[in-house]
């Protein structure tokens, strides 16, 4: 859009093109390839799938337990490392 309009929530929001450029058609090209070599394997993911569903079962106390070495090092990600994916954004009043 020429003169955008709406709400700027990033400063990627100041980046407008004016005029379509072989990069992007280049960058649309590889999009729809990726698209269409995922889309190719929708049968086989499909096949997998249902061998997952229909394989046996178990429960966690049939797991092996973690060795003693590997306990140690193990700790959950810090929660003040990244924003939770469901808390608000700031100032977010959509």
């Amino acid at each position: 859009m020429k003169k955008p309009k709406g709400k700027k929530s990033s400063p990627l929001d100041e980046i407008n093109a004016d005029k379509w450029t072989g990069d992007f058609t280049t960058e649309l090209l590889e999009l729809l390839w990726v698209l269409e070599a995922t889309l190719a394997e929708y049968p086989a993911q499909a096949k997998l799938l249902s061998a997952v569903v229909k394989g046996k079962c178990f429960k966690a106390d049939e797991l092996p337990p973690v060795p003693d070495a590997a306990d140690a090092v193990r700790k959950p990600p810090s929660r003040s490392s990244a924003p939770d994916l469901f808390d608000e954004a700031e100032g977010g009043d959509e």
